[in-house]
């Protein structure tokens, strides 16, 4: 069993299964794309797509980590979730 942390800009958030950090993740998103919608989007759009086609649990299991940066308001705001293992 693994839990996972979940940190956005300066924000951390432990989540127990990938699918809670998976919400985690696009619940900040949408907070960032109420900020500066336009600048926001692009990175959004990767962010889902990396979630919908497998890239993050690959990383997670692979690396035992995913991140990604989202600009909003000219600022670059880093995204990533850590998979911690059960017996850690």
């Amino acid at each position: 069993m693994s839990s996972y942390t979940v940190t956005v800009g300066e924000t951390s958030v432990k989540a127990r299964s990938i699918q809670e950090a998976q919400g985690v993740v696009m619940e900040r998103i949408t907070d960032l794309l109420a900020l500066d919608p336009e600048a926001a989007s692009r990175g959004a759009l990767m962010a889902n797509k990396a979630f919908s086609v497998g890239t993050v649990d690959h990383a997670l299991d692979t690396h035992g980590r995913w991140q990604t940066v989202i600009t909003v308001q000219g600022e670059q705001v880093k995204v990533s979730i850590t998979k911690r293992r059960w017996w850690r």
